[in-house]
C-alpha cells in the first residue's frame, strides 16, 4: 500500500512540476526529439553507406585480387613518386599468373585508354574511355552482359 501511495505522490509531484515550468518542459521535449531524430538519421546514413560499399565489393567479388600500378583509393600519405616507379603489369605477367595460379577461377588482363575519340561509320564520341580485356574478364568482374 505504501508503494502505491509513493508512486501516486511521485506522479502528482512530476505533473505539478510540468505545469509550473511549461517552457522548460517544452524545451526538454524538443531537445529529446531532436536527439532521437539525429540518432536515427546517423544510423540510417551509416547503414546506407555500408550497403553501398557492400554492393561495390559484391560487384568485384569477395575473392578477387587486382594487380595494378596505381591504387584505387587515392594516395593517402604514401608519396606519389613511389607509384611512378612501379612497373605496369604486362601480358607476360598475366600469362605467368594464369599458369602458376592453380586454383584461380579466372585471370584477366585489362588495358585502359581514356579521353579517346571513338568512331563508327558516321558517328563519333569524344572523350570516351575504352577498356580492352582478356577472355576471363567476366570471371573476375561480376557483370551481367545482355549481348555482345
Amino acid at each position: 500500500m505504501i508503494i502505491i501511495r509513493l508512486i501516486g505522490e511521485s506522479f502528482r509531484f512530476a505533473s505539478d512540476a510540468l505545469r509550473q515550468n511549461k517552457l522548460r518542459t517544452m524545451l526538454s521535449l524538443l531537445g529529446i526529439t531532436i536527439g532521437i531524430f539525429t540518432i536515427i538519421f546517423v544510423f540510417s546514413a551509416v547503414d546506407s553507406l555500408r550497403a553501398k560499399l557492400q554492393e561495390s565489393i559484391d560487384k568485384l567479388g569477395s575473392k578477387t585480387v587486382f594487380i595494378q600500378k596505381w591504387p584505387w583509393g587515392g594516395f593517402g600519405d604514401y608519396p606519389w613518386w613511389k607509384y611512378v616507379n612501379r612497373p605496369e603489369p604486362s601480358l607476360r605477367d598475366h600469362a605467368l599468373l594464369k599458369d602458376r595460379l592453380e586454383y584461380a577461377e579466372g585471370v584477366s588482363y585489362e588495358i585502359y585508354a581514356n579521353e579517346r575519340t571513338v568512331k563508327y561509320r558516321s558517328n563519333s564520341v569524344e572523350g570516351a574511355g575504352i577498356r580492352a580485356a582478356s577472355q576471363d574478364f567476366n570471371k573476375t568482374w561480376n557483370l551481367d552482359f545482355q549481348e555482345g
